[in-house]
C-alpha cells in the first residue's frame, strides 16, 4: 500500500509542504467544476512541493473523496473524485498527499444528526458566541466525541487509509469544548464525574477529545504504517506521543497568533520529538480570507524564522471551490522555497545550542504576559533558550528560568535541587520558587531569601546598588506590576530594593490619587544574589510585556551577566533590538542564524513588507573547546576574517539583508 510514500513503515520526512483549505459552503454552486489535477500537481511540483494536505473532509461535512459513507459536496461534478485525483497526479510526480479530516465540526452532519451535537452548559445545541463572532462561524455545529459521530468519523477514515494512496492525515479541531448530551452525561456518571459540575465536565471534555484522538491513532496506526500524523488541538505532549509529527500553526498576521506566538512554541515543539515539525504559516492574513497575498518577506521572515529553530516549512492557501488556480499564488511559494532550499545542506541534521531553559509554569505553552516577556527579553539579548516543562532534562542547561508564577511541586523541588547541587544556575521572579500554595520558598536555603507577604505598594519602584546602576538612569523605576517582600537571610546580596511611593493609587470620596510619584527607597530587597541563585521580588517578565522598557531588559541583563557570563552568542551593537538571532549544530561546525524584519504595526494589523539591511555586524561565538577550520557565508560560500581568544571566535559579517547564515566549520 504505501510503495514510493514510505518503505517497511518508515516514515519519509518531507522538507517542503502546502496545505489547501477547502471548508465549501453548501451554496457553492460550482465545487471542482474548473479544477484540473494534473495542473494542480504540476504547480506544486514547479514550486518545489513535496508534501500537500489537502481535504478529504471540510468543517461544513461534505466529503471531497469517493465515499461509500458520507455527504459528497452536492455540487461536484458526478463521477468526480476531487480528492483521488489529486493524489494520483501528485504521487506520478513524487508529490505526497496528506488527508485532511475535520473531526469537531461538521455542520452537515448536525443538521442530518442534531443527537450527534455537543449541547453546551446552558444547554444550547448551537455554538453561535464561540471566540465571541457572532452567528457567523464554522462553530455553529460541533459534533460530540462519545455520540455515534465518532463511529461514522472512524469509517470515513478507514475508507481512505485503505483506498489512496497518502503519506499521511492532519486531524482538525480536536477542541475541548463542554458537552452535556445524553452520551456525555451517562459516560460522565460512568467514569465518577458530576454532570452538573462545571469543572468535571470541562475535565471530561479534554479527556473526551483526546481518547477520540487516540482511538484514530489506533486506527490509521501511523508509526508502524509510515504515516504522518497530527491532530489540531490536542496538546503538544500528547501530539509527541500519539502522532508522528508536530505542527506549529501560526498565522501571526491574525491577532490569535500575532508575531509572538512562533519564538515561543518553536522553541518548545523542538524539544518535544525527533519527528518532522512542521511550521505553517499562510499566504493570505487569516483564515478565510480568500482576497490577500502577503508579501514575500513576510513569509519569509516566518519560515527562516522556523528553519533556524529545526522547523520545515509549510505554507497554507486557499482552494478556491470551483477549481481555479492562481499562478500569482504558486509563483510566489517558487520565490520564496527556491530561496530556502539554497540552505538545506546547513538546515539538514541541525540541532539548536542552547544555555538557558525557561521552565514552563503549567507544564504547556501558551502567549501568557510572563512567557512573552521573557522570550522577547532573552531573543533581544541573544540568549539561546529552550521552553521546558518538569518531564524535561535539566542538566543540558546551564541556567534554568522561573518566569514569574513558577510554583514548587515536590517534583520541581527535587529536580531543582539535584540541578543546583551539580553547581548550575537558577533565576526566579516574581511568585516563582513559591510553594503551591504561595506561602513560603521552597528553596528558601538556596535562595537565600524569606518570603514575608505580598507587597502593597501601587505602584511600587525600585533602584538597584551603586555597584550594578551604571548603565541605569539615576530615578526610581517603576516596576508596574505586583511584587513581593521578602527578607534577605544572611550570606545573600541585596543588588537592589523597592521604592515605596507617597501614597498608593485610590480613591478617597474627595480626591482621586492618580499622581503617586516616588518617595523613599526601603529597605525591602528587589534583586537579590546568593551562591548560584538570584531572585527578583517583581515579575519582571510580565513587566516587560505590559511596558517593553529597555530599562527593564537591562536589569534582567545585568542578572544574566553575573549568573552565565560566557553566552554561547553575542551580537555587536549595529543588530538592531529587534533582529533575531540563533546558534545550530550540525556536523560540520556551528550555523549562526541572523534575521533582519520588522514586524510595524499598521492601524490594527502588523506587517512585514521588506528585508531590513544591516552593516558591519560582529558575532561573537563560544566554541566549548572545538577548533575551528573556516568561516564563511552561506550559501554562497565566501569566506571571513576571524580571531580566536579565550574559547570565543570573533568576525565581522558585511551586511545583512532579512535573512543571513554564518557558518563556522570545524576540524573533525
Amino acid at each position: 500500500m504505501d510503495g514510493e510514500i514510505s518503505q517497511g513503515g518508515k516514515m519519509n520526512h518531507p522538507k517542503y509542504a502546502m496545505f489547501f483549505d477547502m471548508h465549501t459552503m453548501q451554496a457553492c454552486p460550482d465545487v471542482g467544476h474548473d479544477f484540473c489535477a494534473e495542473e494542480f500537481a504540476q504547480n506544486l511540483k514547479n514550486a518545489h512541493v513535496e508534501l500537500v494536505g489537502f481535504h478529504a473532509k471540510c468543517n461544513q461535512g461534505f466529503c471531497y473523496f469517493d465515499t461509500k459513507t458520507g455527504i459528497r459536496h452536492p455540487a461536484l461534478p458526478e463521477g468526480k473524485d476531487l480528492f483521488g485525483e489529486v493524489v494520483e497526479s501528485c504521487s506520478r510526480r513524487g508529490i505526497r498527499v496528506s488527508a485532511y479530516f475535520n473531526c469537531g465540526l461538521s455542520n452537515e452532519d448536525g443538521l442530518c444528526h442534531p443527537e450527534w451535537c455537543r449541547i453546551g452548559l446552558n444547554g444550547n445545541l448551537l455554538n453561535p458566541d464561540i471566540y465571541d463572532i457572532g452567528w457567523v462561524t464554522p462553530y455553529m455545529r460541533t459534533m460530540c466525541p462519545n455520540s455515534p459521530w465518532r463511529d461514522y468519523l472512524f469509517s470515513l477514515i478507514r475508507e481512505v487509509k485503505e483506498k489512496y494512496k497518502v503519506a499521511g492525515f492532519l486531524f482538525d479541531s480536536f477542541n475541548p469544548f463542554p458537552c452535556i448530551c445524553p452520551h456525555c452525561v451517562k459516560q460522565m456518571k460512568k467514569e465518577g464525574l458530576d454532570p452538573i459540575n462545571e469543572k468535571d465536565v470541562n475535565l471530561f471534555a479534554k479527556k473526551s477529545v483526546l481518547r477520540l484522538a487516540e482511538d484514530i491513532s489506533n486506527i490509521i496506526q501511523a508509526k508502524e504504517n509510515g504515516f504522518l500524523s497530527f491532530f489540531l488541538g490536542i496538546g503538544a505532549q500528547d501530539n509527541a506521543r500519539i502522532g508522528s509529527y508536530l505542527e506549529c500553526e501560526c498565522l501571526p498576521t491574525n491577532p490569535a497568533w500575532g508575531y509572538d506566538f512562533l519564538p515561543l512554541t518553536s522553541r518548545f515543539l523542538r524539544t518535544l520529538t525527533k519527528n518532522p515539525v512542521f511550521n505553517m504559516t499562510g499566504r493570505f492574513n487569516t483564515w478565510g480570507d480568500f482576497g490577500s497575498l502577503r508579501p514575500q518577506s513576510a513569509v519569509e521572515y516566518d519560515l527562516f524564522f522556523g528553519l533556524a529553530n529545526g522547523m520545515r516549512p509549510n505554507i497554507g492557501d486557499h482552494l478556491h471551490p470551483r477549481g481555479k488556480l492562481f499562478k500569482s499564488v504558486f509563483e510566489r511559494v517558487e520565490k520564496i522555497y527556491s530561496k530556502i532550499k539554497k540552505y538545506d545542506f546547513w538546515y539538514e541534521n541541525a540541532v539548536n545550542l542552547v544555555d538557558i531553559g525557561v521552565l514552563l509554569p503549567e507544564n504547556r505553552i501558551e502567549k501568557s504576559p510572563a512567557l512573552v516577556g521573557v522570550t522577547r527579553m532573552l531573543s533581544e539579548l541573544r540568549m539561546q533558550f529552550d521552553f521546558i516543562t518538569d518531564e524535561s532534562d535539566f542538566s543540558k542547561y546551564k541556567l534554568l528560568i522561573l518566569p514569574d508564577d513558577v510554583l514548587l511541586t515536590e517534583k520541581r523541588i527535587e529536580k531543582l535541587s539535584v540541578f543546583l547541587a551539580a553547581g548550575k544556575k537558577l533565576f526566579a521572579l516574581g511568585n516563582s520558587g513559591l510553594d503551591v500554595e504561595k506561602k513560603k520558598f521552597s528553596l528558601e536555603k538556596e535562595f537565600g531569601i524569606k518570603f514575608l507577604k505580598e507587597c502593597e505598594y501601587d505602584p511600587a519602584y525600585f533602584a538597584l546598588s551603586e555597584e550594578y546602576a551604571e548603565n541605569l538612569p539615576d530615578i526610581p523605576l517603576a516596576a508596574y506590576t505586583k511584587g513581593n517582600i521578602v527578607k534577605a537571610l544572611e550570606g545573600t546580596q541585596t543588588a537592589g530594593v523597592i521604592v515605596a511611593p507617597y501614597y498608593n493609587k485610590h480613591w478617597d470620596g474627595i480626591y482621586s490619587f492618580f499622581y503617586t510619584p516616588p518617595d523613599k527607597k526601603t529597605e525591602i530587597p528587589f534583586l537579590t544574589f546568593h551562591e548560584n541563585t538570584a531572585y527578583c521580588a517583581y515579575p519582571l517578565c510580565s513587566s516587560y510585556y505590559e511596558q517593553a522598557s529597555p530599562d527593564l531588559r537591562k536589569v534582567f541583563e545585568i542578572v544574566l551577566e553575573k549568573l552565565l557570563p560566557a553566552p554561547l552568542l553575542k551580537t555587536g551593537r549595529s543588530f538592531p533590538s529587534f533582529g533575531r538571532a540563533f546558534v545550530t549544530e550540525i556536523p560540520e561546525g556551528r550555523n549562526v542564524h541572523l534575521l533582519n524584519y520588522l514586524p510595524e504595526l499598521r492601524g490594527k494589523s502588523l506587517l512585514v513588507e521588506e528585508e531590513l539591511t544591516a552593516n558591519d555586524m560582529e558575532i561573537t561565538l563560544r566554541l566549548d573547546g572545538k577548533k575551528v577550520k573556516r568561516v564563511y557565508l552561506a550559501p554562497e560560500k565566501k569566506e571571513l576574517a576571524f580571531s580566536i581568544s579565550d574559547d570565543k571566535i570573533k568576525f565581522t559579517i558585511p551586511h545583512v539583508k532579512g535573512y543571513c547564515m554564518a557558518v563556522v566549520e570545524m576540524e573533525k
